[in-house]
C-alpha cells in the first residue's frame, strides 16, 4: 500500500520527468539543432542539467510507481519495473558525464563528444524497455488509476517506439521517417502518458 506522503512524490516526480523530457527533446531539436554534430559547448552542459532532473524524475517515478500498481503481487510488472529502473539509473548517473569531462581539471583520454556518444549507448534498448514498462503498466491497472487518455497515450508511445526501434535495428527505416515516428511516440505521448501517472498517483494522495 502507497503512503499518501509517497503518492504526493511520485505524483511531482511523473510531472518533472514528463516536463523535462519535453524540455531535453527542445533543446536538442530546436536549440541545438540535428545539423549539429558533437557536443555544444553552450546547450550540452544545459542539456545535460535537464537530462539529470529527467533521470530523477523517471527513476523516482518508477520506483514508486511499483508501489501504486501493486508490483509486489504481480512478478510481471515487478520484473519489468526493475529492469527499467536500472535503465533509468544507468541514464541518470551517466547525465552529467559530458559536461564533466569537458570541464575536467585533469587531462581526460575521451573528448566530451565521444562520451556523450558512449553514454547513449544503452539508450536503444531502454527506450524498448521503456515502451515495454508502459504497456505492462497499462495491464497491471486493476483499480482504473490511469486516465483513459493516459492508456491511450501509453499503448500509442510503446508501440511506436517499437516498431521505430525495431526498423532501425535492422536499416529498414530511413531516418526522414523514423524521427517523426520518434518524435511522436517518445516526445508527445510518452509525457502525456507519464502525466497520466501524475495523475494515478493523486488519486492516493
Amino acid at each position: 500500500m502507497i503512503t499518501s506522503a509517497e503518492a504526493q512524490l511520485g505524483k511531482n516526480m511523473a510531472v518533472l520527468a514528463a516536463i523535462t523530457t519535453v524540455v531535453s527533446f527542445f533543446i536538442g531539436a530546436i536549440l541545438i539543432g540535428p545539423g549539429f554534430s558533437g557536443f555544444h559547448p553552450t546547450w550540452g552542459p544545459i542539456n545535460n542539467i535537464v537530462g539529470f532532473f529527467q533521470g530523477i524524475g523517471h527513476v523516482f517515478t518508477i520506483g514508486l510507481c511499483m508501489k501504486l500498481f501493486g508490483a509486489d503481487n504481480k512478478p510481471n510488472l515487478r520484473i519489468i519495473s526493475s529492469i527499467v529502473f536500472i535503465g533509468a539509473t544507468m541514464q541518470l548517473v551517466y547525465s552529467l558525464a559530458p559536461t564533466a569531462n569537458s570541464n575536467s581539471v585533469f587531462d581526460t583520454t575521451l573528448n566530451a563528444a565521444e562520451v556523450s556518444a558512449i553514454a547513449g549507448t544503452g539508450n536503444f534498448v531502454i527506450f524498448i524497455l521503456y515502451a515495454l514498462w508502459a504497456l505492462t503498466v497499462v495491464s497491471n491497472d486493476s483499480e482504473s488509476l490511469l486516465p483513459s487518455w493516459a492508456s491511450i497515450s501509453a499503448r500509442g508511445a510503446a508501440l511506436l517506439i517499437i516498431v521505430a526501434q525495431g526498423l532501425s535495428l535492422f536499416g529498414l527505416i530511413p531516418a526522414t521517417l523514423w524521427a517523426p515516428i520518434f518524435i511522436l511516440g517518445g516526445v508527445v505521448l510518452w509525457p502525456i502518458f507519464v502525466c497520466g501517472l501524475s495523475n494515478a498517483f493523486g488519486q492516493k494522495v
